[in-house]
């Protein structure tokens, strides 16, 4: 369809979408949230479907395109074949996740379509309807096992106004703000944008599998964003990703958000095995000189005093990073028994005896020589109990395939994985494989000589969070000598040590890595105790205040009756109010930790006290964060 009639299209849909009782060439059809504050109104016409969303009776999204382009050429227009409907309302448990029960509440409609075709002859739109959000995706249908070649998506975002957005950068800084008129080229998801009506919304993609993941395309000076995903091969039929658009006058509810998860499939099989938590790291504390003379190094003494100190902090896992069977990509490698494997292999003995189990490292340059379901089937033969994957290369689509056959590789020998150096996005998939607990997609601390200012970590925690969980890395206590002594560490730390606390609950993981040495949380063992408190799975998450990039508050419920709350600011000093309305009936023990008068991230950075309290429900914590810094609090009920 040209842009001349496709313009004519979107007028006369917005007519209707606007006008009650206005007339058009085919009936539209309106999916309400269960709320009804969000509307979504599909219009057929010309053999093409477009959409529009109003929130709160407010339009949007004017009249936006969709569909697929396929390379065959076959693009014959579409006929309406029927419009089902069906109201979803249930709840289940996830292995991994936020919160031990998650409702999954929202009007669906599927829109089957038909046309005269020999390759793809039928479509189905199906469209999703959430308080909190909207989603779509198409189901590519023809004979089975018929290969298809999806050109391009048709599918755009048309707003009705210019709006402020922020997006991911790769490894890097989060892009934004920009205003999208001025915005030029392609952005990696979640984008969140603001709009000047007093709502957010979110771009992203859920239930990533076996094509492409997407990119938001900007034009620059247009209203109008089109999602663009690389030219992609399945096979028929096909379920294309969902497409998910979030509202809400808050953007701290999109960092709570469960929508991911619930549009991701079920797991299959049993995942009762997955155990998330804290794993300590060995990579960052190479070089680091212990008071009694110790050097950490990549040998098994230093791995011994990882473990001792694990076992007695009862932190689950320990974490053998790069290099351990050869330069990690050389494919000279062997990942069976280069290097240090002996070493590991003692390791991992030593680690089963002291009830601490290890994550070993592989690059992909290894699975590239070797193969990887008998890497994964080796590995848990040893005893570990995880893999970190690092350095996957391939297209995107490759890459998305590649992530698959590992994780069904590493969950078929009941190993986690985490997904290193530019993996493939967070979209809801620790629903899916419980296993694949978490990714870097955040720029981890003090790597590729780059870190990122205490406000680029809010601005994180409040983007990167919303497509899932991530893997920060933060947690280093020792900020004095970090950069000269250790060589794994490659740029200056910028924040309060309460506030490196802190981080590690704020940001969500199925697997929470903390980079620094035994010896160096010796020294603050108090402190250490709040990161030692994080026992997964959560029973329920919160994020309790905050301010988009500036600050923010959040609360986890690790056991019945102990909850865990963390904050932390930009460079910016501040004093917060923290409601303690999440608290049951009763009194609490309640541990504050929190930045001394003068701390700063760059100057004084170790600076921090304790205060112990006694607190009910009703009560609010007054806090007074230092540039740079955090709070952290444990409070146990009596």
């Amino acid at each position: 369809m040209n842009m001349g009639k496709r313009f004519l299209v979107w007028v006369s849909v917005f007519v209707l979408f606007v006008v009650q009782g206005a007339e058009a060439k085919s009936p539209a059809h309106v999916l309400q949230s269960p709320n009804k504050e969000l509307a979504l109104r599909v219009d057929f016409s010309d053999g093409t479907l477009s959409y529009a969303l109003s929130w709160q009776g407010k339009p949007v999204l004017a009249p936006s395109g969709m569909g697929v382009e396929m390379e065959s050429g076959d693009n014959a227009p579409w006929k309406i074949k029927s419009v089902k409907r069906r109201t979803i309302d249930e709840r289940w448990k996830p292995v991994v996740g936020k919160r031990n029960v998650v409702e999954n509440r929202c009007n669906e409609m599927t829109v089957s379509l038909a046309r005269p075709s020999k390759t793809m002859p039928q479509m189905d739109v199906v469209f999703r309807a959430y308080d909190g959000g909207v989603a779509f995706r198409y189901v590519l249908k023809g004979k089975e096992g018929r290969q298809l070649v999806v050109a391009k998506e048709l599918s755009e975002l048309n707003f009705t106004s210019d709006l402020q957005a922020w997006s991911y950068a790769g490894e890097r800084r989060p892009l934004g703000p920009e205003k999208i008129l001025a915005i030029r080229g392609k952005r990696k998801y979640p984008v969140v944008m603001k709009g000047d009506g007093g709502y957010w919304l979110v771009v992203t993609e859920a239930a990533l599998s076996g094509v492409d993941n997407f990119d938001l395309s900007f034009s620059g000076g247009k209203t109008v964003a089109r999602v663009h995903m690389d030219r992609s091969r399945v096979e028929a039929p096909a379920t294309l990703p969902w497409r998910v658009i979030m509202l809400s006058d808050n953007p701290a509810a999109f960092v709570d958000s469960d929508m991911l998860a619930n549009l991701s499939p079920e797991p299959s099989g049993d995942f009762s095995w997955v155990k998330p938590g804290v794993s300590l790291w060995d990579w960052r504390a190479w070089g680091h000189k212990a008071k009694d003379g110790f050097c950490y190094d990549l040998e098994i003494e230093s791995w011994k005093r990882f473990i001792d100190f694990a076992g007695e902090m009862e932190i689950p896992y320990l974490l053998l990073d790069a290099n351990w069977y050869g330069p990690e990509h050389s494919d000279l490698s062997d990942p069976f028994k280069g290097g240090k494997a002996a070493q590991v292999r003692e390791a991992l003995d030593y680690g089963h005896e002291k009830g601490v189990g290890l994550i070993l490292y592989l690059n992909d340059q290894a699975s590239v020589n070797f193969n990887i379901e008998k890497i994964a089937k080796a590995y848990a033969d040893w005893g570990a109990v995880g893999i970190k994957y690092g350095f996957m290369r391939g297209g995107n689509q490759q890459k998305v395939c590649k992530t698959e056959r590992v994780v069904k590789a590493c969950a078929q020998n009941k190993l986690l994985v985490n997904f290193h150096d530019g993996p493939i996005p967070p979209t809801g998939h620790e629903r899916t494989w419980p296993n694949w607990n978490t990714r870097e997609y955040i720029h981890a601390q003090s790597d590729a000589k780059r870190t990122h200012a205490p406000g680029d970590f809010v601005l994180m925690a409040y983007l990167n969070t919303i497509a899932g969980p991530v893997d920060g890395n933060h947690g280093m206590f020792d900020h004095e000598k970090s950069v000269a002594e250790r060589p794994r560490m490659f740029a200056e730390l910028y924040s309060t040590i309460v506030a490196e606390a802190a981080r590690t609950l704020i940001l969500y993981s199925g697997l929470t890595v903390i980079p620094d040495s035994p010896d160096s949380y010796r020294e603050h063992l108090e402190l250490f105790r709040f990161i030692a408190a994080q026992k997964q799975p959560w029973r329920q998450s919160r994020t309790l205040s905050g301010e988009f990039g500036q600050w923010i508050t959040t609360m986890r419920q690790a056991r019945d009756g102990v909850f865990l709350v963390a904050s932390a600011t930009d460079e910016n000093a501040r004093t917060i109010e923290i409601p303690l309305d999440f608290l049951g009936s009763g009194s609490y023990d309640a541990v504050v930790y929190e930045d001394a008068p003068d701390a700063h991230y760059k100057t004084n950075r170790d600076a921090y006290k304790i205060r112990h309290k006694t607190v009910i429900s009703t009560d609010v914590i007054q806090a007074n964060l230092a540039p740079g810094g955090g709070l952290c609090m444990i409070i146990r009920e009596k």
